[in-house]
């Protein structure tokens, strides 16, 4: 089948419901010719084939079914016990949140955190196939991402490249330590007073959508330290965050408050 849909005519919305749905190449067509161009095709809740996105020849497509399988059997060989938390489709975009048994005890803010990481994928192009390492917090599951600590593990849409299942595993077998190293630095969050002052200067560092901020400050009155708010910020951004908005945004607030804020207090 040929796709002939021109990029900006390309649906808004598609509904597919399950993330695993039928996906394929087409070739497209533009006014009845050929181009080398590509369009991922994915089929919808009524059994139609729907165009997401045009790609440049040489796109490797990598189907939502293959990244959920691939995941499950790097977590068989890693040398962690992993449970499948959520997953976030949005037609689009797919994360699949995975925690590990692998606990810190974090006794200063009463709560623990657990090695977890984010399998994503997307087929508009706004994300790669990646396994972000993070930290969930367990009293609420919010995911703190931090390039600064936590590894991660990317392939390139390119058919070139290949999926390597050794350097995979290794990137989550040494997560325990990100662990230990980051647990400091939320005790070093929790023993610093939330004033309008130090609320004011991380709303000039942290870049988040007006929407984003509305959240915080309404929910503003149980929080009295940094840490509290880092937690309120990863919430939002959590659990309303979407395709690489939500990485980059959630790696960015993470390297803020457990990189560059605890830097600056304990310098």
């Amino acid at each position: 089948m040929t796709s002939r849909l021109k990029p900006p005519s390309l649906p808004r919305t598609v509904k597919v419901s399950d993330p695993y749905a039928a996906v394929r190449l087409a070739p497209v067509s533009v006014n009845g010719e050929s181009v080398s161009q590509v369009g991922v095709e994915i089929l919808d809740d009524q059994e139609h084939w729907q165009c997401l996105n045009i790609h440049s020849q040489g796109y490797q497509l990598i189907s939502n079914s293959i990244v959920q399988q691939t995941a499950r059997e790097i977590t068989s060989l890693s040398n962690l016990n992993w449970t499948e938390e959520k997953t976030i489709w949005t037609g689009r975009f797919l994360s699949i949140l995975y925690r590990s048994n692998k606990i810190v005890d974090i006794p200063e803010v009463g709560d623990a955190v657990a090695l977890g990481f984010r399998a994503t994928n997307s087929y508009d192009g706004s994300a790669k196939f990646r396994l972000d390492l993070m930290a969930f917090v367990l009293s609420c599951s919010n995911g703190l991402m931090s390039p600064r600590y936590f590894s991660t593990y990317t392939l390139k849409h390119i058919a070139v490249h290949e999926f390597d299942l050794n350097e995979a595993v290794s990137v989550l077998n040494v997560g325990l330590d990100t662990l230990e190293k980051i647990a400091p630095r939320i005790v070093t969050l929790s023993t610093i007073p939330l004033n309008l002052k130090m609320l004011a200067k991380v709303a000039n560092k942290v870049n988040l959508p007006n929407r984003d901020w509305a959240y915080i400050v309404q929910h503003l009155e149980d929080a009295h330290s940094l840490w509290d708010l880092f937690q309120l910020s990863t919430h939002q951004i959590s659990h309303n965050g979407r395709g690489r908005a939500l990485i980059n945004t959630s790696e960015k607030v993470g390297d803020f408050f457990l990189g560059n804020l605890v830097d600056r207090i304990t310098a």
